[in-house]
């Protein structure tokens, strides 16, 4: 793996017409021998699934990144190794025959394009977090066409696809299945729920979520760091056990397999313990209600252009989103099923 980032330069600002010029030929039209930074824009930067620059050249000749902005990678560009095993960091001129390193400095005002942070969906191969260009003939890169939001989320969050994706044959990519339901309750309801589940004899569990308050900590969390996840798999709630235990685990995973009957107000953490702000259960949505054909990415829709996700809103609609599917008809209807896909399909 490389991270690397690419700087191409812009037309507009080229007067002295060197885009795609050889590095001895810089001084006769412009009277220096070294690229002049202030044309180059950066139009690029990732890591890539490449061991040599050479491999860079070819990846960004033949298998474009989805958020990759610029024409093929050509004579005149530049490629900035940052971190890479067997090539030296540095500033690498794209010549006629191979690379030569050069000094350069960025000038970080030239990069007018605004890039977004992302969840990118590709047909065959896991989510991931990219940065694209957020310009609409940027977004059109990505999705190979042009573009339509499509809105199935509660938050303000859209997905991002091709607006004639079916239509021109694309790859199907993901389902998007109805809202997960969500039953609000009390602390009291939730326990009589898990005691009701346990008593029935079946071997079936129930999971609930447990939010407690803000207040509760010395510090402040998001709330979902504050909620925790419960089994109804727990002694509290199953008769005739010895003891008294109720494990459960925060939802950011930053507070695994805690005892929190210690630490609850409403059980043995006393007046000072942890408050019970609300609780629920949540049932995951089945029913596919659309199938994304093409490339898409899930984004932020709350300004008048559309935007970056959270930090949180990364993590959770990567892990959503994680697995591609492959559809298949089975009694007449359309059925998405998960898989990981082998090695050569998910390199970057």
């Amino acid at each position: 793996m490389m991270d690397i980032r690419i700087y191409q330069i812009n037309s507009d600002r080229d007067k002295n017409r060197v885009s795609f010029m050889e590095y001895e030929a810089l001084p006769k039209f412009q009277g220096a021998q070294e690229p002049n930074p202030e044309i180059y824009d950066r139009i690029y930067e990732g890591s890539v699934d490449c061991s040599t620059l050479e491999g860079v050249y070819e990846k960004f000749n033949l298998d474009h990144p989805a958020e990759f902005r610029g024409h093929s990678l050509s004579v005149s560009d530049i490629v900035e190794v940052v971190k890479a095993e067997s090539v030296k960091p540095g500033f690498y001129f794209c010549d006629s025959f191979g690379f030569k390193k050069i000094p350069f400095e960025p000038v970080k005002t030239q990069e007018t394009s605004k890039t977004i942070k992302v969840v990118l969906l590709e047909p065959g191969k896991l989510a991931r977090v990219a940065d694209i260009d957020s310009s609409l003939r940027g977004i059109q890169r990505v999705v190979g066409g042009d573009i339509e939001g499509y809105y199935p989320f509660e938050e303000q969050v859209c997905i991002v696809c091709n607006d004639e994706g079916k239509i021109n044959g694309l790859p199907l990519n993901r389902a998007i299945r109805e809202e997960d339901t969500v039953t609000e309750m009390t602390y009291g309801e939730l326990t009589d729920a898990f005691e009701a589940v346990e008593r029935d004899g079946t071997g079936r569990h129930m999971t609930g979520y447990i939010v407690f308050t803000k207040d509760s900590f010395d510090k402040p969390y998001p709330e979902e760091a504050r909620t925790y996840v419960v089994s109804s798999n727990n002694k509290a709630f199953q008769p005739n056990m010895g003891g008294y235990s109720i494990y459960a685990s925060c939802l950011d995973g930053s507070d695994p397999m805690v005892r929190l009957e210690a630490y609850m107000a409403a059980e043995h953490g006393g007046k000072d313990g942890w408050k019970v702000e609300r609780c629920y259960t949540k049932e995951p949505g089945k029913e596919i209600i659309e199938i994304i054909a093409g490339t898409c990415f899930i984004c932020d829709c709350r300004g008048e252009s559309f935007g970056s996700l959270s930090d949180e809103q990364l993590k959770r609609y990567s892990k959503q989103f994680k697995y591609p599917e492959q559809f298949i008809r089975i009694n007449g209807e359309i059925c998405a099923v998960p898989f990981k896909p082998n090695e050569k399909s998910h390199e970057r």
